[in-house]
């Protein structure tokens, strides 16, 4: 099955280059280049991919701005950021909006196309830098600054589910570690999402743990 990639992108050179070792990699396909958020909303409603690659510096409407309104206008979609970007509140603006993982544009294509796989089967990823910024701003927080309202009162299934999901655990493991369906876990992910105020396994994780539901982990290099 080959995964439909979306490239949103403004440095044609760069897109144009990314775009061909995408339909050269086995497995994946670049069925769109956009060079702005906004044309990016006209046309990836009626074409859309699996997985979009999001750069954040866009002319216009913010890369940010785009994943909101692409999980309304196209929920299935995972965006993916990719970016030269390392700044901690573009990390987490962009998980709150959607974002499924955050990488640096310094990475080599391997790893991308890696990502993209994760991702498309229901992970979250980010580059070790990125990972730490986010786990040294989380544990860096003041006791009881997100408070565990009604809203984020989870039950034990929801906390499991969750802790499996900050430990990057996929999918398949989890309904095994868990002993549930697949069904089952996806009903739980979206009550956790609706609980949290989220849209995305990695701003699932980030709300999580801000409140405390679940501990921050130790990212892999």
């Amino acid at each position: 099955m080959q995964i439909k990639v979306s490239l949103i992108e403004d440095n044609l050179p760069v897109a144009v280059e990314m775009g061909k070792w995408i339909n050269d990699t086995p497995g994946l396909t670049c069925i769109g280049t956009y060079s702005s958020a906004e044309e990016a909303l006209r046309s990836m409603p009626r074409m859309p991919p699996d997985v979009a690659l999001v750069d954040l510096r866009l002319p216009g409407m913010s890369g940010v701005e785009l994943i909101r309104k692409l999980k309304t206008c196209c929920p299935n979609v995972q965006c993916l950021v990719l970016t030269m970007y390392a700044e901690t509140d573009l990390i987490f603006e962009a998980l709150k909006a959607g974002a499924c993982g955050y990488l640096l544009k310094r990475i080599k294509p391997a790893e991308i196309a890696d990502a993209i796989r994760q991702v498309h089967g229901g992970g979250s990823v980010m580059t070790p830098r990125i990972a730490r910024r986010v786990l040294e701003m989380l544990t860096n927080q003041p006791a009881g600054k997100v408070s565990q309202t009604e809203d984020h009162r989870l039950n034990d299934r929801e906390k499991d589910v969750l802790r499996c999901m900050a430990e990057g655990k996929p999918r398949k493991q989890i309904v095994n570690d868990l002993s549930i369906n697949s069904h089952t876990l996806d009903y739980v992910i979206r009550c956790i999402y609706r609980k949290l105020h989220v849209q995305s396994v990695a701003g699932a994780v980030s709300v999580a743990m801000r409140a405390g539901i679940v501990s921050p982990g130790k990212p892999s290099d």
